[in-house]
């Protein structure tokens, strides 16, 4: 959907630098260079940003599902460990008195295999 609306905002764009009187032809390719710029930066922030949440989402369904997981070396079970699902981390059960303070991120995280 973003890339429809991507498109359309290209396309309204070209008419209005086409039809405007106030810019020279060099002033309407820097415009339109620019935009391209900061459209293009926009889709690879947007493809980078769903990769990282689609490998969340993996390992978060990996958890829930029981399945363990190794964080900087450390073993990450439901048994545990608590799924923060705000700050996508896992905190140390209260009751794991050796664990207590305990706190990964989920992007130091892969599944056991």
């Amino acid at each position: 959907m973003q890339i429809i609306l991507g498109i359309i905002f290209v396309v309204i764009l070209a008419i209005l630098l086409s039809q405007s009187q106030l810019l020279s032809a060099r002033g309407k390719t820097i415009v339109f260079t620019i935009f391209m710029m900061i459209l293009a930066a926009a889709i690879l922030y947007e493809f980078t940003f769903s990769k990282i949440e689609q490998q969340n989402r993996t390992l978060i369904n990996a958890f829930n599902q029981n399945k363990t997981l190794i964080c900087n070396d450390a073993v990450v079970t439901q048994e545990s460990y608590n799924l923060e699902r705000g700050t996508h981390s896992f905190m140390a059960k209260p009751e794991k008195k050796e664990l207590i303070g305990t706190i990964y991120s989920i992007e130091d995280c892969k599944i056991k295999e």
